[in-house]
C-alpha cells in the first residue's frame, strides 16, 4: 500500500468522481483509476460503485475513508514541517462548525481565507454539536467550532468569543422595550426558537429553568436561516446569538434587544489532541476567531447604539 494510493483515494472519495479528482491532483484520469483499482486489489474490498452519477463509496470505502483521512494528513503537515517550507501554507482542512456560525458568518471568513492561502483547500461541515464530536473523535474533521456550557473547563477546549444571546425582531416591528426584556416578558411574545435537540435551545432553556420559566415558543425551526428569514417577513421574535444573524443585523434589517439576566453563549473549537494541527488548520482556526471576535464587538457597538446603553 503507497502513499500515493492513499492520497488518490482520499481525492476520489472527496471530489466525487475520477475526473474532478483528477484535475485536483493533477493526474491523467487513467493512471488514477489504475490506482485505486490496485488498492482495491490490495485490500480485497471494493471501496467505490462506480455509477453513471460518479463514484459512490462502498461501505468499506466509507471505512477506509474514516482510518486514511487523519493518516494522510499527519503525513503531509510532517512532510510540510519537516521540508521547511513554511512561507506557502497549503493542504487540506476538515473543519466542522454549529449552524449559528456556518450561517453567513463563516462564509465571509472564508472568502477571505482563500485569498490569502490560495493552496489550502477547506472541507467545512455543519452540524450539532453531539454529531460533529464524533465526526471529531473519527477524524473525519481536524477541528470543530461548537457551544459549550460557560462554566465548563476541558484542556481540548480553546475559547473564540462569548456573547450573550439577545432577543431579534425584524427592523420593522412596532413594537419597544424600555431596557434589557426579562424572559417572562419574551415569553409572552409570539416567539420562534429552535428546537430541544438544537445546542442554543438547550442554553435558552437552562436560563429559563433558572428563572423558573419554561418557554412556550408558538413556532420551532432548527435551521437558523428559515428562522432569520421568517422573523425579517413576520411580527415574530427569536432568541439568537447576534453573530448568527450579524449580517442582517449590521444591514438594518433586524434589531437586537439585550435580554437580562444575561444568557451568555461561550464559543470554542476543539481538535484531536491525539492529531497535532496543520499550519493550514491553524491559520483557518485564527481567522475565523479574529472575525468572530470582530463581529461580536461590531455587534454589541450596535446594540449599545440602538438601545441607548452605556458601554461597560
Amino acid at each position: 500500500m503507497e502513499f500515493r494510493q492513499l492520497k488518490y483515494f482520499l481525492a476520489v472519495y472527496e471530489e466525487g468522481s475520477l475526473t474532478s479528482a483528477a484535475r485536483r491532483l493533477n493526474v491523467v484520469q487513467p493512471a488514477l483509476s489504475q490506482q485505486i483499482s490496485k488498492l482495491e486489489e490490495e485490500i480485497g474490498r471494493p471501496l467505490f460503485s462506480r455509477t453513471p452519477k460518479g463514484m459512490l463509496p462502498t461501505r468499506e470505502g466509507e471505512e477506509a475513508y474514516t482510518r486514511f483521512s487523519g493518516i494522510i494528513r499527519d503525513l503531509e503537515t510532517a512532510s510540510q514541517a519537516l521540508s521547511g517550507d513554511q512561507q506557502q501554507i497549503r493542504g487540506t482542512v476538515s473543519i466542522g462548525v454549529v449552524a449559528s456560525v456556518a450561517n453567513k458568518a463563516l462564509g465571509e471568513t472564508l472568502q477571505k481565507f482563500v485569498l490569502k492561502y490560495p493552496e489550502v483547500r477547506v472541507k467545512a461541515t455543519g452540524g450539532y454539536t453531539t454529531d460533529l464530536q464524533e465526526m471529531l473523535r473519527t477524524s473525519r474533521l481536524d477541528l470543530i467550532v461548537v457551544n459549550a456550557p460557560p462554566h465548563l473547563r476541558d484542556p481540548r477546549m480553546v475559547d473564540i468569543v462569548t456573547e450573550d444571546l439577545c432577543l431579534i425582531a425584524s427592523s420593522d416591528t412596532g413594537m419597544e422595550f424600555d431596557g434589557p426584556v426579562s424572559l417572562e416578558r419574551i415569553n409572552e411574545l409570539k416567539l420562534v426558537i429552535p428546537s430541544q435537540r438544537h445546542g442554543l435551545r438547550l442554553i435558552m432553556d437552562r436560563a429559563a429553568a433558572e428563572q423558573n420559566i419554561a418557554l412556550t415558543p408558538r413556532m420551532e425551526f432548527d435551521e437558523l436561516k428559515l428562522i432569520e428569514d421568517f422573523v425579517r417577513a413576520t411580527d415574530y421574535f427569536t432568541i439568537l446569538p447576534p453573530i448568527a444573524v450579524f449580517r442582517a443585523l449590521r444591514q438594518g434589517h433586524l434589531k437586537a434587544y439585550p435580554i437580562t439576566p444575561d444568557i451568555p453563549r461561550r464559543l470554542v473549537y476543539v481538535s484531536n489532541p491525539a492529531r497535532p494541527l496543520s499550519a493550514a488548520a491553524e491559520a483557518l482556526i485564527a481567522e475565523i476567531r479574529e472575525d468572530m471576535i470582530e463581529y461580536s464587538f461590531d455587534v454589541e457597538r450596535q446594540l449599545r447604539d440602538e438601545n441607548g446603553l452605556s458601554e461597560v
